[in-house]
């Protein structure tokens, strides 16, 4: 309650500091105001009763503090907080929150029985996480009361926190002005909102930054968000035609069908150089590219276990004349019988057929097959967001097929992968190890197994992971991979999981060395995971500056006048011959400046200028989307050179050009 109480202060100052005359709500809509009351009569009540039991038992209790010091204390009267001002001033203001025989506790809750108590400051992890939380609930609440914010998501993260919101279609694209006040400052704009953080002295004292960095680029909202989007978007249309037309835009989602998109030609560019990146990567390291169909018989489902444990989550289709009755002159055995179809989730048991439809000897092993098809699921509506939770998704999903004696090199082998892709894609990422959940299937001693082979492959693969008990799938413990965007929020994208359930399933078999069968275990991996999500977080990533073999806007040629836009065409028409993405603006109702100003805004990697003095010598002026000015050079060699930079993947291809 103190921080709430330290916050509420600092709100009052800051607002009477900011400009929010434009955006101040005068009379909150009734849900804020329900819920506002609602809460108001649960907290009268709690103090009623915190007094009633603070009359009833006054007994004094022992509180044990760090470094064995106790502490006497009243029970259901003595708050943490009080006990920090008998310690030490400092400690009063710096602690954010408690510890109660291990658990959290507010600093203002009383104190019931004789407990162990430690005091959380900003300086500890576990102090950082709950002001950055209750932060995420400070601003959602100003969101709310003062600009009438319809809230979206927005937990905290590791390095601060933040909020998506709506702030209705009127005023999509309009900056509310936050940053004339001391305390209230903007940690950046995405997707035209403003994201509030707090830099005020109670910052300050906790040891939190001045200011958050400022970081920017694309946000994948909720339907709500996506009319306000669109009405931005036709108007920019209208305002920019002239010069490239309605491509500009890199992805358009169907607000009828939430959390589906259906990607336009810009967008389908950045998609498609994506998945030949990781296509190639797969080829290059010995996996066998496959196909399955899409439907599947619910028997198939059965038998594999995900019937019983996902069935919820799967999408079920009856066929046509599957509840027609069977004719009368028809016995049991001619009647009609049609199969419940489901739409496939996942690739896994479609595998372990290919696998099974032939003798298999262990010198075919690790046989490893990879699957780029699209996946159903049946995410509930409030779980889809944008890009980053489809029901329908194309997943980098392959799977190995190997010996006990290959798998920690086989495990070895997938980290490796992880690393090398998102080094590319400039990703950090953290590991985390899942372990056996309730209901799990099969053997206790083949988890245990399975467990010790993914710790002792994490050890030796040298990054940090983190231990996530109970939270492994129900076939097999695994190792989930955390991506981190550019506001730092999480995205479980690839995975590396054990199956010791589906072979025994499935019967699968090879003959071994000694020419007795034995069975294969199966490794479940993925790098990007849904290629969707690793797009929606590579997009924030890069707030638009794509690097160069991902961009879909990589050059535009402009010409100075006239008399050189046939050659500028030229120059365009060689650079798509060489498989590069070149636009044309030819708009002669503009400056030259302007127009190279709007394609950096644009963010084109580079622009090609061309004069007279270009289309006699055959050459460009090269400019990069950071105005830095690269000089003139010959067109066949500058067109050879951004190949070279496409081909190679370089992050940079600007800087080193």
């Amino acid at each position: 309650m103190a921080l709430y109480q330290r916050w509420r202060r600092l709100r009052l100052q800051g607002l009477q500091a900011c400009r929010l005359h434009t955006a101040v709500v005068s009379t909150p809509p009734r849900r804020l105001a329900e819920r506002l009351g609602l809460f108001e009569e649960l907290w009268a009540a709690q103090v009623k009763r915190l007094a009633s039991m603070a009359q009833k038992e006054p007994r004094t209790i022992k509180i044990s503090l760090p470094g064995d010091q106790k502490i006497d204390a009243v029970a259901w009267n003595t708050t943490p907080y009080q006990l920090a001002r008998q310690i030490s001033s400092t400690l009063a203001d710096t602690a954010v929150a408690a510890q109660v025989n291990g658990e959290p506790y507010d600093l203002e809750r009383p104190l019931e029985t004789d407990s162990d108590l430690r005091f959380l400051t900003f300086d500890s992890p576990e102090g950082k996480a709950v002001f950055w939380h209750s932060s995420t609930h400070v601003l959602g609440a100003a969101a709310e009361q003062f600009l009438g914010a319809v809230l979206c998501r927005g937990p905290s993260t590791e390095y601060g926190f933040y909020h998506d919101f709506f702030l209705g279609k009127e005023r999509c694209g309009t900056l509310v002005d936050l940053c004339q006040g001391p305390h209230l400052r903007h940690t950046g704009q995405i997707g035209g909102l403003k994201l509030l953080s707090n830099s005020s002295s109670l910052w300050r004292s906790s040891g939190a930054p001045e200011t958050l960095q400022r970081v920017s680029g694309i946000s994948f909202p909720t339907t709500e968000l996506l009319r306000a989007w669109e009405a931005w978007r036709e108007e920019a249309e209208l305002r920019d035609h002239r010069r490239i037309g309605k491509e500009q835009e890199l992805f358009f989602f169907h607000e009828l069908s939430p959390g589906s998109c259906f990607f336009l030609p810009r967008g389908t560019r950045v998609y498609n150089a994506l998945v030949a990146f990781i296509r190639a990567e797969y080829a290059r390291r010995g996996f066998s590219e496959v196909k399955t169909p899409t439907l599947f018989s619910t028997k198939l489902w059965e038998q594999s276990g995900h019937w019983e444990h996902y069935q919820e989550d799967m999408f079920a289709v009856q066929p046509p004349g599957s509840d027609r009755p069977p004719s009368s002159q028809s016995d049991d055995s001619t009647r009609h019988i049609t199969d419940t179809l489901a739409l496939k989730p996942m690739n896994c048991p479609a595998h372990c057929l290919m696998f099974a439809h032939r003798p298999r000897s262990w010198r075919e092993l690790p046989l490893r097959l990879a699957d780029f098809g699209a996946l159903h699921r049946a995410e509930a509506s409030g779980s889809l967001r944008g890009l980053t939770r489809l029901r329908c998704f194309q997943q980098d999903d392959a799977h190995i097929f190997c010996t006990t004696d290959q798998l920690e090199a086989e495990i070895q082998s997938c980290l490796d992968f992880l690393r090398s892709v998102y080094a590319v894609l400039g990703f950090s990422f953290r590991l985390a190890l899942s372990t056996r959940p309730s209901g799990f299937l099969g053997d206790p001693c083949l988890w245990d197994q399975a467990e010790q082979v993914l710790k002792q492959a994490l050890k030796e693969f040298g990054e940090p992971w983190d231990l996530n008990s109970g939270d492994g799938a129900f076939y097999g413990p695994k190792i989930d991979v955390h991506l981190h965007d550019a506001l730092g929020r999480p995205h479980q994208c690839g995975t590396i999981q054990l199956d010791f359930q589906l072979p025994l399933r499935f019967d699968l078999q090879y003959k071994g060395q000694a020419g007795a069968l034995e069975r294969p275990v199966l490794i479940h991996r993925a790098v990007l995971g849904s290629v969707e999500r690793l797009l929606g977080v590579l997009a924030e990533s890069c707030g638009g500056k794509w690097p160069l073999w991902l961009s879909p806007f990589q050059v535009v040629v402009i010409p100075v006048g006239t008399e050189q836009e046939e050659y500028a065409r030229e120059a365009q028409q060689s650079l798509q011959a060489a498989g590069l993405v070149s636009d044309l603006d030819a708009d002669s109702g503009l400056t030259l400046s302007r127009r190279i100003r709007q394609a950096q805004l644009a963010h084109y990697n580079f622009q090609f200028v061309v004069g007279q003095k270009e289309q006699s010598k055959r050459t460009v002026n090269i400019r990069t989307r950071d105005n830095r000015r690269l000089g003139e050079w010959d067109l066949p060699e500058a067109v050879q050179r951004l190949v070279e930079l496409q081909n190679t993947r370089v992050p940079n291809a600007e800087e080193i050009f």
